[in-house]
């Protein structure tokens, strides 16, 4: 599920944008409850999910996965409501849960709110730097903020992510397109030839033609795929 976060950031807005206009109020469809006190009727309820689990499966772990798959299902299908009530139960399995940040960043990215996708995302890569895609995801929501102009990402910070996550992962090629896309506004024409031919040669379906068409007004390919 997780390989396919790419495209759910840019293929569910709609859906995600339709159903935030009906949002329920009820704290647990916030993003960890609104990040405040939990009241007595939701601490009792989460309470008697966490004896259920732990009385139906065969470990805390093995409930997590079953849940954040659930989640990552409803994030999919562009249910993010439920999706995010979802990953709230996975963080009362087990707050360190990489999954909760990492979901939960998916779903605050697609509602517009980026600083918070960014501190979602940004926690769970600090409790596990290993995690390539995740890391490639958060350079996503930077770099979507230097496209709006918000001051929550820059080029550098999203070239720098981006950078590590192909040292992690050097056949992502996803990773090289966003880099391309990168080098690109940063005028830096020839790196940006490099980056995307890399993804073409890894996999041709990520491979931005528009972004191409326009790097070779401003540089001829060096390789002559476009014109």
């Amino acid at each position: 599920m997780k390989v396919l976060l790419i495209s759910l950031f840019m293929f569910v807005g709609s859906l995600a944008m339709a159903q935030q206009a009906a949002a329920p109020k009820e704290a647990k469809y916030l993003p960890l409850y609104g990040q405040k006190a939990l009241s007595a009727k939701d601490q009792k309820e989460l309470s008697e999910f966490v004896e259920s689990c732990d009385a139906s499966f065969g470990s805390r772990k093995e409930a997590v996965e079953f849940f954040s798959e659930r989640a990552w299902e409803f994030v999919s299908s562009g249910y993010l409501d439920t999706a995010t009530y979802r990953f709230n139960l996975v963080q009362a399995l087990d707050n360190q849960a990489v999954d909760s940040y990492w979901g939960l960043g998916v779903i605050t990215f697609q509602r517009q709110d980026f600083p918070k996708a960014i501190e979602f995302l940004s926690k769970g890569l600090a409790l596990d730097s290993t995690q390539s895609i995740l890391r490639v995801d958060l350079a996503i929501v930077k770099l979507s903020c230097y496209l709006k102009t918000m001051d929550c990402g820059t080029l550098d910070e999203t070239d720098a992510l981006l950078q590590q996550a192909l040292v992690q992962t050097p056949n992502y090629a996803t990773a090289w397109m966003k880099r391309a896309q990168v080098a690109f506004l940063q005028e830096k024409y020839e790196n940006a030839w490099a980056y995307l031919h890399e993804c073409r040669k890894l996999d041709i379906t990520q491979l931005d033609l528009n972004l191409g068409h326009s790097l070779a007004e401003k540089l001829p390919d060096p390789q002559g795929v476009f014109k």
